[in-house]
């Protein structure tokens, strides 16, 4: 069947369309409603779209916008109508402009839905006691029509499943409470409440011993224990059988049918119920036994054809009384690939690691085997250890070569001795050094040998390294920085070969004697020997192609300071500022020091610095030069006349108490050239008048009057 309606305006497009059209399965269309047909929680109807036009029709379903006209009766989604309540609605599909619409109308398939019970219809409550039989079936109504027996179609629920269950309509009682059933089928539903009691007033339990607390010990025979209930009439009952048994904890034990069995140490509640009725009980499982003690207790290595490893294990009871069990404990390997155990006797059968347990009535104890492989060959990771006297630490590492050319750490199976114990002895893994001197520690395994050479040194207080800051350039090698180290006698040595070096960055990389920059960055470089370290700050950077100093030169007073500036010039052609990082020296420190950007003048004389970086130099002049205290005119005033001439001697006396002429180092003014003129000292009256002469030297100056007449 097809409708089709439209409005709207339609440009003329890649696809012109010209019109709308539904299409629908003719069973879900009611022609006396003139309506598709829907019911609520039913099968939903299918309703296609398709647009017409240039000769085309093509389905849009998918595409178009859909629309209810209310949607609390009927729901469309891409064609898809739902019914939702009873009533009708008009459902539009819009597609470029064309809208196409059809009424849809929703109803409930039955009228009403009835819980019945034994024919007739079933109560809104009812009272029932645990152990009735009782099952509903739900009849479906519907006007002017035979009821319809649904209870297999309907939905089921009860609100407490610990009081009652429900399948299509057969109720199970478990607990004593107020429950409500419910049966749904397509929108409708009915219910009924039920009020579930006990058939018995209490239940108990009998252990065989008075109290609450039933006492197992690990070994002993489980325990029995009987349930009986008090029925509302009649005499008492034995339901231990037929009762729910539960442990807490089935970890410390378990219970079947009353019968209850120790699994562990620990305390666990043992409950019954029946017919909704129950109590519980306490019981303590507890091991007779304190401890257990292996032999060997720790770790144990050992290789892949040595004969097998009898561990033994011994128990302490609660009474302080020690047996062995090797025999009667329970023995398990966590990894039987590695090797097996029977009554404690371990078998290697391939390398690897496993934990054998013993256990043995609630007590356990595990140790750790490793399995190592046949070897050809051993070796020590290093040549030489220095030591000094007094001091242990571990063993060095060694590595065996096997079978297949792989290595693998035996450090911990090889036996260690020491060619002279009066300089080092070997106890529990460690190496002690005893006195000054040289031994030769070698370790064995299967008649295959490794030595290392311990030198014992004086003890070192202090290292010292010959910089605190290095920079380096990046991607090339730099050689480590030297390190000297003051021993405990106060001599000094150079160890640079000997410390090991450990950089805070993977941005370096660290060689034998070199080490060579990745990225250009500042890290932290930490060189150690024996107990003492000592670390120097890297910095990796671009290489520096050229240093500027400023100034070049510097005259100072003593006990003054100035300061030096140096900037760097990257291979990239950046700048830097590097003035406190150069490392600068001083010709001669008894004249001019100095530290980090700042030179101070120490002594009148001449000496120079001399900063690097990377390689570079810089060489700063530097003169210490007196520092004037005051100037002396020979005279301070003079009378001439007109051609005459007086020759003034100006002295400068000085911080250091030896005055100088500097008459000829002056620089010499006239106030009024046009009545006298000086050069040099000397005077010359031109005319009548007056002058004032201006001596000036080392930024002081000086006056003398002159009256020409």
């Amino acid at each position: 069947m097809v409708m089709t309606s439209m409005t709207g305006i339609v440009n003329a497009a890649e696809d012109t369309v010209t019109g709308l059209d539904f299409t629908y399965d003719p069973s879900d269309y009611n022609s006396n409603t003139s309506s598709l047909e829907t019911f609520v929680e039913d099968d939903k109807v299918n309703l296609a779209v398709f647009a017409t036009g240039s000769g085309t029709r093509k389905e849009v379903t998918a595409d178009a916008t859909w629309k209810s006209s209310n949607t609390a009766f009927v729901k469309v989604e891409k064609g898809v109508l739902t019914g939702v309540g009873k009533g009708t609605a008009t459902i539009s599909a819009t597609y470029k402009g064309f809208t196409i619409s059809i009424k849809a109308s929703s109803d409930y398939i039955y009228d009403s839905v009835s819980l019945m019970q034994n024919g007739v219809t079933a109560p809104t409550t009812l009272d029932i006691e645990i152990g009735q039989n009782l099952a509903f079936t739900l009849n479906g109504l519907k006007a002017n029509k035979e009821p319809q027996n649904v209870t297999g179609d309907a939905v089921w629920t009860t609100s407490n499943a610990a009081i009652a269950t429900v399948d299509e309509g057969v109720i199970k009682l478990l607990g004593v409470g107020a429950v409500t059933i419910t049966s749904k089928l397509k929108g409708k539903s009915d219910a009924i409440t039920l009020n579930v009691t006990s058939p018995y007033k209490s239940i108990t339990i009998d252990s065989g011993t008075s109290g609450k607390l039933v006492e197992i010990d690990i070994g002993n025979d489980d325990k029995v224990l009987t349930a009986s209930v008090n029925p509302k009439i009649g005499s008492i009952l034995d339901v231990t059988k037929d009762a729910k048994w539960v442990s807490a904890n089935e970890k410390v034990a378990t219970v079947k049918q009353g019968v209850v069995s120790a699994v562990s140490a620990g305390k666990t509640t043992i409950t019954v119920s029946h017919k909704g009725v129950s109590t519980t009980i306490d019981v303590v499982i507890r091991t007779p036994y304190q401890s257990i003690r292996l032999s060997p207790e720790k770790e144990y290595h050992l290789q892949l054809q040595d004969a097998n490893l009898q561990v033994t294990a011994d128990v302490l009871d609660n009474k302080n009384f020690s047996s062995p069990v090797t025999t009667l404990a329970d023995w398990t390997s966590s990894n039987v690939v590695v090797a097996t155990v029977s009554n404690g006797l371990v078998s290697p059968k391939s390398v690897g690691t496993t934990r054998i347990t013993a256990s043995y009535k609630g007590v356990s104890r595990s140790i750790e085997i490793t399995v190592y492989p046949s070897i050809t060959e051993l070796s020590i990771e290093t040549e030489t250890i220095d030591g000094y006297t007094d001091i242990s630490e571990d063993l060095p590492r060694v590595m065996a070569t096997t079978f297949d050319g792989s290595k693998v750490d035996v450090s911990k199976i090889v036996k260690w001795s020491s060619a002279d114990e009066k300089i080092a002895t070997i106890k529990d893994g460690q190496w002690t050094a005893k006195t000054l001197g040289e031994s030769v520690l070698t370790a064995s395994l299967q008649n295959y040998k490794a030595d290392v050479k311990l030198v014992v040194h004086m003890k070192p207080l202090k290292l010292i390294a010959d910089v605190k800051e290095l920079s380096i350039i990046l991607g090339k090698e730099t050689p480590f920085p030297s390190v000297t180290v003051i021993n405990e006698d106060g001599e000094e040595e150079n160890i640079s070969s000997r410390v090991k070096w450990k950089a805070s960055s993977d941005d370096i990389v660290l060689k034998e004697t070199t080490m060579k920059g990745l990225d250009v960055t500042s890290i932290t470089l930490t060189a150690t020997y024996l107990t003492k370290s000592v670390t120097v700050r890297v910095r990796i950077e671009e290489e520096i192609v050229k240093l500027v100093v400023d100034p070049i030169s510097l005259d100072l007073y003593p006990g003054k300071s100035k300061s030096v500036k140096v900037t760097g010039y990257y291979k990239s052609g950046k700048q830097v500022s590097l003035g406190s990082k150069m490392n600068w020296e001083s010709g001669n420190p008894n004249i001019a020091t100095v530290s980090s950007t700042s030179v101070k003048g120490i002594a009148v004389g001449t000496t120079k610095i001399t900063g690097s970086y990377q390689g570079k130099t810089v060489t700063v002049p530097i003169v210490i030069s007196p520092k004037l205290k005051s100037l002396v005119l020979s005279s301070k005033s003079v009378q001439l006349s007109p051609g005459g001439s007086y020759s003034a001697k100006l002295q400068a006396n000085f911080t250091t108490g030896n005055p100088a002429d500097v008459t000829d180092n002056a620089v010499w003014t006239s106030s009024k050239a046009s009545v006298a003129t000086v050069v040099n000292g000397k005077i010359v009256a031109v005319s009548k008048g007056s002058a004032s002469i201006k001596a000036t030297y080392a930024g002081k100056s000086v006056t003398i009057r002159v009256s020409v007449k």
